[in-house]
């Protein structure tokens, strides 16, 4: 017997003429959270299939796919022998929960907006104020990216994101922005992942790559304190992976890569 969703949560969400998929998705996303703290989905409740979701709520496979992801993402539901099993909530922190809240409501779209506002205007602000020694430490974390760890790797990108904010010597902006990390770094990575098979090493490695030159691209800016193109430098960085993400999942046939180009996906091996 399928396990039913609750007919007295079911919402209107099949009003695509004026909402993006985001939206949908993020509205989904929210429902199914309050089916499960409602009880309408008990833990240990085998979540329905991305099928019976879709014609319950009249919503397409991507946008199920992207909430069901963010239900895991965010502590709501766990992955056991390719099906979601909804998780006990009550094991959940107020922390946890709060997060969660946060995820169901934020897409990839809003973080690498607010991203924008944040690192274009703090490396345009490097650009002026760094002195001294200061593009020492950055250059040493560029050098750190130089690693086929993806552990380490990524380590490095967000030490490398901070550290430039850091140089903008802005204290409003740099407080700001540390308050924010985990949902600049954690969240993003869970969209990367949602529902989505594994990339190929060599596909990945190509990515880290075009990053790593992008990277160089806005140090080699800063260092000649011009502040028009390290911030542009960054925007289009910012731009090219929130690109991806979202290729990532709204198509398994085509991913867009950090410079721009399309490619196709990798196989999952």
């Amino acid at each position: 017997m399928r396990p039913a969703l609750s007919d007295k949560q079911m919402m209107s969400v099949n009003r695509t003429q004026v909402l993006k998929r985001e939206t949908l998705a993020e509205r989904l996303l929210i429902q199914l959270r309050r089916q499960i703290l409602s009880g309408a989905l008990p833990p240990g409740q085998r979540i329905p299939s991305e099928q019976d979701i879709s014609l319950a709520f009249g919503v397409g496979r991507t946008t199920v796919r992207e909430a069901l992801g963010g239900l895991v993402a965010s502590g709501f539901a766990t992955r056991q022998r390719h099906r979601l099993v909804v998780t006990d909530h009550a094991l959940l922190g107020a922390e946890d929960v709060n997060f969660a809240t946060l995820a169901a409501r934020i897409s990839v779209r809003d973080v690498y907006e607010t991203r924008k506002l944040f690192e274009v205007k703090a490396v345009e602000l490097a650009a002026e104020h760094w002195n001294g020694d200061d593009l020492l430490a950055i250059r040493d974390i560029l050098d750190q990216m130089r690693t086929a760890d993806v552990t380490a790797f990524h380590e490095a990108d967000v030490t490398f994101h901070m550290a430039l904010v850091r140089l903008s010597k802005n204290a409003a902006l740099i407080e700001s922005f540390e308050r924010s990390r985990d949902l600049f770094f954690k969240l993003p990575n869970y969209w990367r992942v949602f529902s989505q098979p594994p990339r190929r090493a060599r596909h990945r490695d190509a990515l880290h790559g075009a990053k790593f030159e992008h990277y160089a691209r806005v140090l080699k800016a800063v260092e000649a304190r011009d502040p028009i193109a390290a911030g542009q430098a960054m925007f289009d960085h910012l731009t090219a992976v929130e690109r991806d993400l979202i290729s990532h999942l709204e198509s398994p046939e085509v991913e867009v890569a950090d410079d721009g180009r399309l490619a196709p996906a990798p196989t999952p091996s």
